[in-house]
């Protein structure tokens, strides 16, 4: 059985989560969608039920099956599978899972690449997380969650954006720079959007010579990083001194969440870049958010692509070929109170003078 692409939707409480959700499953291309919903969430799609097919299992009038997570979602999961299978639910053949607004999206992320009842059988599409331009600024600075939900985002969906007033829209804007210059924003009124516009900002696959940098997103890195210098030079005085910006303030982000790219412009050895993944994912993979990269490897005549969430590190994928004629490894960090110097020299113990 090919695997099910799964979607986790996912915001702080309040922004716009199953609004978006309800406008998703009004179209018709997703009407072979099961929906997993935390049944502590708001749920507020009642208007769409019309039946109960099952014991916790709900037939969408868009013909999605909705169900609510009462254990865990390994169970919620394979218990959706095997109810088709046996043909007691419509055939679906994509999974939305809504979490709460309080949800820490990584649990569900690990679980999906790493539980052997669920890997061979899910995939994941991608991370969507719905931001409220009226009060996500300074939700990401109190609460940690809102950070977080916004750091593991392929796709950020900024809602309420019509009743923003500017200065607090760049003020996030600056913010949502920071935690994830890689994801992809969208804005939405009042979650007014069709699947096909919001998939068309998801990279599918991660193995595909020609869409691998656009996953990685490097580029976005190396933007916002000279964006800053303007932003840091701007603030000098005329004895070159820069006054403290609010890049300087280690709580910005509520527990310093920052997002950065490490550069590698000669091969690194296979054996040191498995030791070094594992250290930093064994020694500080709670802090480490999300790490995505690609890497020129000795011996190799093609790319390794390499993933990771916190202590998860997915299988290494060889590319077929290179996507370009730049031969830098490039590796794409979002972490949670580490210094982008400590990888740097980390890496640079193993590649001496390879990082710029």
């Amino acid at each position: 059985m090919e695997a099910i692409p799964v979607t986790l939707i996912t915001g702080f409480l309040g922004s716009g989560k199953t609004t978006l959700l309800n406008h998703l499953l009004r179209d018709p291309g997703m009407a072979d969608t099961a929906v997993v919903i935390n049944e502590f969430g708001e749920i507020a799609i009642d208007h769409l039920l019309v039946e109960t097919a099952l014991e916790n299992t709900l037939v969408l009038q868009s013909g999605c099956i909705c169900c609510t997570i009462r254990g865990d979602l390994v169970d919620t999961l394979t218990d959706l599978v095997g109810k088709r299978q046996r043909n007691e639910i419509p055939a679906f053949s994509r999974v939305a899972i809504e979490t709460t607004g309080l949800a820490d999206p990584a649990p569900v992320l690990q679980t999906l690449a790493s539980e052997p009842l669920l890997k061979d059988k899910f995939v994941l599409r991608a991370v969507v997380t719905t931001v409220d331009c009226v009060n996500a600024a300074s939700q990401m600075s109190r609460f940690p969650e809102a950070s977080k939900q916004v750091a593991l985002a392929d796709v950020l969906v900024l809602t309420k954006a019509d009743l923003a007033n500017e200065s607090s829209r760049s003020l996030l804007e600056a913010k949502l720079r920071e935690t994830n210059p890689g994801a992809a924003r969208i804005s939405v009124t009042n979650g007014e959007i069709s699947p096909d516009v919001l998939f068309s900002h998801v990279v599918a696959r991660h193995d595909d010579p020609q869409t691998v940098l656009a996953w990685i997103a490097a580029d976005a890195f190396q933007k916002d990083v000279a964006q800053h210098h303007a932003h840091d030079h701007a603030h000098a005085d005329d004895h070159g001194h820069r006054e403290a910006s609010s890049h300087d303030d280690p709580n910005r982000h509520g527990e310093h969440i920052h997002a950065f790219c490490i550069f590698l412009d000669q091969p690194i050895s296979m054996s040191a870049l498995k030791r070094w993944l594992a250290a930093i994912t064994s020694l500080r993979g709670e802090d480490m958010l999300r790490m995505k990269g690609i890497f020129n490897v000795e011996g190799e005549d093609a790319p390794i692509v390499v993933h990771g969430v916190q202590h998860l590190l997915h299988p290494i994928v060889r590319l077929p070929r290179w996507p370009d004629q730049d031969r830098q490894s490039r590796i794409v960090f979002i972490t949670r109170n580490i210094p982008e110097a400590a990888l740097k020299n980390s890496l640079l113990a193993l590649v001496p003078r390879a990082v710029s």
